[in-house]
């Protein structure tokens, strides 16, 4: 297994690409006979090389592909990035990509975005680039970085395979490891793909293994977490991460001496790893060994005296292992650190708001400048201000933060937007989500912004604004299973154009046949076709995956509908008991008086 590198191993920095070189790229000639390959050029004299730059006795070949529109305007992109105006580059070469489809100007265009720090314009662009690049590891390790840094981890996966069978490299532990620290609902869904992709490898992977067993962990799979460990340790002994598991794995079934015992073998083959001294140290301050975690701690730092990381990441164990004046003390002297110090602020927030001194956490917080730091004080800033009931400076700070650092601009939107749907005050939202649209890139739009405000269109019962907001989804992501479904479904429920949103709902079913929300859309189009039999099977399938109210509502009529009343009795009445609210069923009733259960 490759070792543990930084989110960044996942996408490289913005390099400059030569104009020329793009241009020729994107152009299409005759391909050179291979006698003409394998020669290298002859010296020429001048008047030998005029001649042959203005032929008079030959036709140049044609080129296709280029045309003046596509010249002027990278060029153009060009001459304003030189004079650093980013904006209007991206904006081009964004347009360009959409317009094109070609993968040397998608890449071009993800670098730009990248080093724009515009996040959802470097996907956009390296999404395009990966596909019109299936062979290139670049690209799809690019995309990978950049799905991976969105949360989109599923799709990040798809592109990690392809780029290891490119490379022979992966990294599948960095995205379980992202995907666990982030608290997302589809771990349980990467772990089904993961383990079947480990299972129809002849040659096993200890870097999935070890990415199952983190995974694992995470869903509570005790016995599923042992196995993947000991495949991952058996394949690579010396792997550092699958070590660290262990002892915690020991630690936390509380064999201190286990943990220890493990991580001083590992030392000793490995007397310079830090990571295994810090996990040495965690171990021994679960164990109340305090004097020994010192001289441990200052152990780790002779080893690296001018890396400030090595303060940072003591500073954390001593937060999780309730040190936490030492934690402070530590975090303190690395407050004015250029790279560190975002990272050092939000850590001494998080210990204000444990002393119970919002005030003091709410300046720590406003220290932060930007990136995930950024976000999470942020968002930490919102639930300190909400406790106190002030809805306007929260909704002050999020604009502002926005403004502040576009990077995370739909982020910090959408948040603003949940604040506003839950105060009921759906024409507000609707008007913060169009600030944030106004603050993206020229000639950009975002597809979760539309989707949300799509669905507060649908709370407004504005039909026809939502279907507005969601065809402008699909031109930006046409395969996307969630919209399809979103408009199919609305299309079947609350109009007469059942035939259209069955079509709509089955391009959804398509690109996901798994998802219960989708079999449920596909099961109530059905039912409103008249088609019960058919409807019944989508309907089961999907509340066997996720037996929610809402499904059971739409299984329950259809049961009735086709003479199995006992059994759509039950399934209403085992809702209707449960301590859960119950609106679709309640409106099933309301609607079918003649279902109510006695």
């Amino acid at each position: 297994m490759q070792s543990l590198r930084p989110l960044q191993w996942l996408y490289r920095p913005f390099m400059a690409l030569p104009l020329t070189l793009l241009l020729i790229a994107c152009s299409t000639t005759p391909e050179p006979r291979p006698a003409e390959t394998a020669l290298p050029p002859l010296p020429i004299a001048l008047g030998a090389r005029m001649q042959q730059i203005h032929p008079t006795d030959s036709v140049l070949p044609e080129v296709e592909g280029l045309n003046a529109y596509l010249v002027f305007h990278l060029l153009a992109a060009e001459l304003a990035g030189q004079r650093s105006d980013l904006g209007f580059a991206l904006d081009i070469y964004l347009a360009l990509t959409l317009e094109t489809q070609h993968p040397l100007i998608a890449e071009r265009a993800t670098w730009i975005a990248q080093f724009a720090q515009q996040p959802q314009a470097a996907l956009d662009a390296a999404i395009i680039w990966a596909t019109g690049s299936p062979d290139n590891p670049d690209a799809q390790r690019t995309a990978a970085g950049l799905l991976l840094q969105q949360e989109q981890y599923l799709d990040a996966f798809e592109h990690l395979l392809r780029y290891e069978r490119l490379s022979s490299e992966s990294n599948y532990t960095l995205l379980a490891g992202h995907l666990v620290e982030s608290n997302n609902p589809v771990i349980s869904d990467l772990y089904q793909l993961m383990l079947a992709e480990s299972n129809q490898r002849e040659i096993p992977s200890s870097d999935l293994q070890l990415a199952l067993a983190l995974l694992s962990e995470e869903l509570g799979d005790a016995q599923s977490t042992q196995h993947h460990l000991q495949q991952a340790l058996e394949l690579e002994p010396g792997n550092v991460r699958a070590l660290q598991l262990q002892a915690r794995l020991l630690r936390e079934a509380g064999d201190s001496q286990g943990a220890e015992k493990i991580l001083r073998t590992a030392i000793n083959n490995n007397p310079e790893e830090v990571r295994l001294w810090l996990e040495l140290a965690r171990t021994q301050l679960k164990a109340g060994q305090l004097t020994a975690a010192e001289q441990t701690f200052d152990h780790i730092i002779s080893l690296q005296p001018d890396n400030p990381q090595i303060r940072l990441a003591l500073a954390r164990i001593q937060i999780e292992t309730g040190q936490y004046t030492a934690a402070r003390a530590t975090l303190e002297q690395l407050t004015d650190h250029p790279l560190l110090s975002d990272q050092v602020w939000l850590h001494l927030g998080q210990l204000a708001e444990r002393d119970n001194e919002p005030d003091v956490a709410l300046d720590h917080y406003a220290q932060v400048t930007a990136g995930q730091p950024l976000l999470d004080a942020t968002r930490a800033s919102v639930r300190l201000l909400l406790d106190r009931n002030q809805w306007m400076s929260a909704l002050a700070l999020l604009d502002k933060r926005r403004q502040q650092a576009p990077e995370l601009n739909i982020q910090l939107t959408l948040l603003g937007e949940q604040l506003l749907r839950q105060q009921g005050d759906y024409r507000s939202a609707l008007d913060w989500i169009d600030g944030g649209r106004a603050l993206l890139p020229e000639y950009q739009d975002s597809p979760q912004l539309l989707y949300s405000r799509a669905m507060l269109n649908y709370q407004m019962n504005d039909l026809a604004e939502m279907e507005i907001d969601l065809r402008l989804l699909l031109e930006i992501e046409p395969n996307s299973a969630m919209a399809l479904n979103a408009l199919g479904y609305t299309l079947v429920d609350r109009t007469d154009r059942i035939n259209e949103g069955l079509l709509l709902i089955q391009k959804a079913h398509a690109l996901d046949s798994e998802a219960p929300e989708i079999l449920d859309s596909l099961g109530w189009a059905l039912f409103r076709l008249g088609r019960h039999e058919e409807a019944r099977e989508y309907l089961e399938e999907a509340y066997a995956r996720l037996p929610d109210e809402e499904i059971a509502a739409h299984l329950a009529e259809t049961l009735w509908e086709l003479g199995h009343r006992d059994e759509a009795l039950q399934l209403l009445g085992r809702h209707l008991q449960s301590d859960q609210p119950t609106p679709n069923i309640n409106r099933l009733l309301e609607r079918r008086p003649d279902i109510r259960p006695k």
